[in-house]
């Protein structure tokens, strides 16, 4: 019996981007040496934007993950989701969220039945979502959502951002974020000590399982200017960081605190830590997007399955132009058969 397993690709927004970034990196495939894919998608959606751009890829059906081994080679192999959807590149239409979900949807099922080794997510707008009744602020908490529903468990999921490539040639940064989609206003608010505390442990884990660091250590950044100034700018620190801190010290787990987010990214600091806790979205993306525009990775840690997406949205400005980088697309794959490799 053959036990190889494929990594599944989500469709995405289908007037976005992912579509033709898709088909770009299939063509890319062997010069990337990139593991075989298929994509839970629509075969003639796939079909109109690879004739709209004159790529030329090959689109075969398939009906189950095994068969991707079979075409991947001369194929782009596409498990069909719907039979026909309206869409038009650059003008997304909340009528298409059913499609989005379901195409998620049946990759987490593939990947809770062990019939594929990973799933990669593509961009999707929060905001067309939203307006279709989806109640999360993003991809990764309903992931999170759906598996702990499937597997009657409550799984602690934290959103992790990784460079692959860093322009100063330095360690990769790899970034945990406390909090997530949430207005900047409300940031404070959302920071308890126990999201903090389970934030950080699923970082710690994450680290151990996927990258196999055996004994992390962990920078965690102030939420404010110069990590609070001993209460002087803010008192966030002060009454719930560093009790957070403390709780996860007399566990015995080693993290150093409180770093000034405005040092702690940089190449003569970040080469003491294998991860840097994020208290909020732009204090861990700024950097790792500095650092890494092009291939930067985002991660779901704290799961048990292997998901990782490209760092960037559905772009849906330029999704009729042909001038998408499928380098953060192909920097997924690698990364995402990088962690089955390391034994997941």
């Amino acid at each position: 019996m053959n036990n190889k397993k494929a990594i599944s690709i989500t469709m995405g927004d289908p007037s976005g981007i992912s579509g033709e970034l898709i088909l770009k990196t299939w063509i890319d495939r062997k010069s990337n040496f990139l593991e075989p894919f298929f994509v839970l998608d629509v075969c003639e959606r796939l079909k109109k934007i690879s004739s709209l751009f004159k790529l030329k890829v090959p689109i075969k059906q398939i009906n189950y993950p095994q068969e991707t081994f079979k075409y991947f080679d001369n194929f782009l192999p596409v498990i069909n989701i719907s039979n026909s959807i309206k869409f038009k590149l650059g003008f997304p239409d909340k009528k298409n969220s059913k499609f989005i979900l379901n195409s998620i949807n049946k990759a987490l099922d593939f990947a809770m039945s062990n019939q594929v080794k990973s799933i990669v997510t593509s961009p999707v707008s929060k905001n067309i979502l939203i307006k279709s009744g989806f109640k999360f602020n993003g991809q990764t908490e309903y992931i999170s959502n759906y598996i702990s529903k499937k597997k009657k468990k409550k799984f602690n999921e934290v959103m992790i951002l990784s460079t692959t490539n860093p322009v100063d040639k330095g360690p990769n940064l790899i970034v945990g974020l406390i909090t997530t989609h949430i207005p900047v206003k409300e940031i404070s608010k959302n920071l308890k000590v126990s999201i903090i505390v389970s934030k950080i442990e699923s970082f710690i884990a994450s680290l151990k399982s996927l990258w196999k660091v055996k004994n992390p250590k962990i920078g965690i950044c102030g939420f404010n200017p110069h990590a609070g100034e001993f209460g002087l700018v803010g008192d966030e620190e002060r009454k719930i960081i560093l009790p957070s801190l403390n709780k996860l010290k007399k566990k015995g787990i080693s993290i150093s605190g409180l770093l000034s987010a405005d040092t702690c990214f940089s190449l003569a600091h970040r080469k003491n830590y294998d991860g840097i806790v994020c208290m909020y979205h732009d204090q861990g993306l700024i950097p790792v997007k500095t650092l890494d525009f092009f291939r930067s990775v985002n991660i779901t840690g704290g799961l048990p399955l292997i998901r990782t997406s490209p760092d960037h949205g559905p772009a849906f400005d330029i999704a009729h132009k042909n001038k998408a980088n499928n380098s953060s697309y192909i920097a997924a794959i690698k990364l995402a058969s990088e962690f089955t490799k390391n034994g997941f």
